[in-house]
């Protein structure tokens, strides 16, 4: 059954957090009776460990992070006051240096996307909760409507098909899955288009990645952002290839890419062009250039929010510092209403919003004459992706620099 509420099992507290995160090697601890179940693997790691006078000692018994923040939060242990018998220890200086800095790279609860020390950082995790938990509830309602299995709660990631992944992140995708396919298979049998409200209904359901890879585009203060690749990408480790949820997933690009043919976007005289499609979730991107982008892109944002209007800088000249641009010199686009044909290798931005704002972006990698034949037809024949001609490039070029 999938979490009703995040915060438990393996999800801590900023305070139980900040106070683990705040250990050393040498912090003196006192472990209290054995609370696991008897027989259980639990019970014979913490019959090890509760032995250890220090943090670094336990760590190196056999504890681990989430152990002390559980077991802090039971009491099952207590904090002494520090003295200098605690330097007497069984821990090497290489142990002591590997051991602090392990605690020192705690990062906080699971979807706090900035520093716990940042000021507004209990105020966002609060708001990123509620929106999950609501998410969470979305989902499971819609699972059982469309009946789709859901995984069992579980506290390490899955793996399969080359898809690493959550259990909440996968129930999500699944049924995102479920929902793109009957809709499609409906609009198919009526002969009717795709609309709007299909496509935020299923973007409500997907499960987002917690994408840290994306450093031109984080907000001041950010680790990561809810953002997802689907289709071709350029990979430095693997070069040309297809993102792994893709495949798994095929029916959420295939809804999205026939939602842009089917709503073609204004002045546009040739369906849109595309290897991949982007997908964000709640974030405002700062001014960037998009990198390993053939430029020619379309962009909607879908759900319940207000402001985030898109900033374009038209007349970029791709060359300029990016620091010295000012919001005056951009087009102020309203992407919730319509759908804006621009080149993602100029300067662009997200305006601040409130709500639910997921934005599609729809765009072509360079050079994607690379990519496998067999993955480019696969993603032509799977997922509708209306692959790249030199006709339909230029057709979205020509709107590039409108300031419609």
């Amino acid at each position: 059954q999938i979490r009703g509420e995040r915060g438990v099992g393996c999800k801590f507290s900023m305070e139980t957090f900040n106070t683990v995160r705040r250990f050393t090697a040498f912090t003196p601890i006192k472990y209290g009776p054995n609370p696991k179940r008897p027989g259980s693997k639990s019970f014979d790691r913490y019959a090890k460990y509760m032995k250890a006078r220090t943090v670094g000692e336990s760590l190196k018994l056999g504890t681990k992070i989430a152990d002390l923040c559980w077991e802090l939060q039971r009491g099952d242990y207590q904090l002494p006051k520090r003295t200098k018998a605690v330097r007497i220890t069984s821990l090497t200086p290489k142990d002591v240096q590997k051991i602090n800095s392990l605690l020192a790279s705690i990062q906080g609860p699971r979807g706090l996307g900035m520093s716990m020390d940042a000021e507004g950082a209990a105020e966002a995790l609060a708001q990123e909760e509620a929106w999950m938990k609501k998410k969470i509830e979305l989902v499971r309602q819609t699972a059982k409507e469309l009946r789709v299995k859901l995984e069992d709660e579980t506290r390490g990631d899955l793996e399969e098909d080359g898809v690493h992944e959550t259990a909440d992140t996968r129930n999500c995708r699944l049924v995102a899955h479920e929902l793109a396919q009957r809709i499609l298979r409906d609009k198919a049998k009526k002969g009717l288009k795709v609309t709007e409200e299909d496509v935020t209904r299923v973007l409500r359901l997907w499960g987002f990645a917690m994408n840290s890879g994306r450093v031109n585009v984080l907000p001041g203060g950010r680790k990561w952002v809810y953002s997802d690749t689907l289709g071709a990408v350029l990979s430095r480790c693997s070069g040309y290839g297809i993102t792994p949820p893709t495949c798994r997933y095929k029916a959420v690009p295939r809804l999205l890419n026939q939602w842009i043919q089917d709503n073609r976007p204004a002045g546009l005289d040739e369906d849109v062009v595309c290897t991949s499609i982007n997908i964000n979730a709640n974030y405002g991107a700062r001014i960037h250039r998009d990198a390993n982008n053939n430029g020619p892109s379309a962009i909607r944002a879908f759900g319940e929010y207000t402001g985030g209007e898109l900033y374009y800088w038209s007349k970029d000249d791709k060359k300029t510092d990016l620091e010295t641009f000012s919001l005056k010199s951009a087009q102020k686009h309203n992407i919730k209403k319509k759908t804006l044909i621009f080149d993602g290798n100029l300067a662009h931005a997200v305006a601040g919003f409130k709500g639910e704002r997921i934005s599609v972006v729809w765009f072509s990698i360079r050079n994607c004459k690379k990519l496998k034949a067999a993955d480019a037809a696969y993603l032509k024949r799977e997922c509708g992706f209306n692959w790249p001609t030199e006709r339909g490039v230029a057709a979205m070029r020509r709107l590039c620099g409108s300031s419609r």
